[in-house]
């Protein structure tokens, strides 16, 4: 399917949108530790499944794919000097004669809503937050992130 397209970028786009219209997105439907196979299996994911299965398709086809971990300005319209909740996201960057990045889960090319913290083979590579605790077994993690529209 993929090794037809004229172009990587047409892969790319081909790719995502094949994961985008088998997958359903639905939070807290998978975990970090869900395969690509059995999220297409289950038909449903989060961005982490999209971007797996989507890093399947073009390293299949024989392009350079790697996984970006990073955040997403939830909404477009945020006014300028708003902060709002980011949410942890991932998408793909794929060698189209450079790093080219595109994110499956929304079908739009990575712009300025959405922040690279890393790349890596796959999410085990680069987590959004990985460490080790030393305390007490009571505690709890809460993370958030704030981000605010500069222009």
């Amino acid at each position: 399917m993929l090794r037809k397209e004229p172009t990587p970028v047409s892969a790319v786009h081909s790719a995502c949108r094949w994961v985008h219209d088998h997958l359903t997105y639905q939070p807290g439907s998978t975990g970090v530790h869900t395969s690509a196979l059995e999220a297409w299996e289950a038909g449903k994911g989060v961005c982490q499944d999209y971007v797996h299965l989507t890093l399947l398709l073009l390293r299949e086809a024989g392009i350079p794919a790697r996984y970006v971990s990073g955040y997403l300005l939830p909404r477009k319209d945020v006014e300028v000097r708003q902060t709002v909740t980011g949410e942890s996201h991932a998408w793909v960057e794929a060698w189209t004669g450079g790093w080219w990045g595109y994110d499956p889960t929304n079908l739009i090319e990575i712009g300025q809503r959405h922040v690279w913290v890393a790349s890596g083979r796959d999410y085990a590579d680069v987590p959004p937050i990985k460490g080790v605790y030393s305390g007490g077994t009571a505690s709890a993690l809460d993370v958030s992130v704030d981000m605010t529209r500069l222009a």
